[in-house]
């Protein structure tokens, strides 16, 4: 009897690590390219009908920030995993990403928003747009130099 509890045991605890393994695999990543001397609001709009797919170099979505600071796709990606590629540290304020659900959670669209500058520049950015004082809390995010 004990045997089979032990290995009963084991099955479970191999069972969780593939969830987590698996899970983790499935969760997309999403590589956006700050250009050089790039400074304002992005967003990223995603599950956008008619709009092209984002491109993939391999198994990463490669998102080109445009001088307008907005990209429109039809992809749409469920709490992807983002890197930065030329952003340096501090200059990336504001990161969200917001999913758009039916009544019975259907995913059908979402977006990514972020400030690309100085903290003074972000904190003056926000001002401009929340004279209600709900400013988004920065958070520290990976870069690819």
């Amino acid at each position: 009897m004990t045997k089979r509890k032990a290995a009963a045991a084991l099955l479970c605890a191999l069972m969780v690590i593939t969830a987590a393994c698996s899970k983790r695999a499935a969760q997309p990543e999403v590589v956006v390219e700050i250009p050089a001397g790039f400074n304002g609001n992005f967003l990223l709009e995603m599950g956008i009908k008619g709009a092209a797919p984002l491109p993939m170099e391999g198994n990463t979505y490669v998102v080109a920030v445009p001088r307008d600071g907005k990209v429109v796709t039809s992809t749409l990606l469920e709490k992807p995993r983002v890197a930065f590629k030329n952003a340096s540290e501090g200059s990336v304020w504001g990161y969200s990403q917001s999913m758009f659900t039916t009544g019975d959670g259907i995913s059908v669209g979402g977006k990514i928003e972020f400030f690309v500058g100085t903290k003074t520049q972000y904190d003056a950015e926000q001002n401009k747009k929340n004279h209600s004082g709900a400013l988004s809390a920065p958070v520290e995010m990976e870069s690819l130099g």
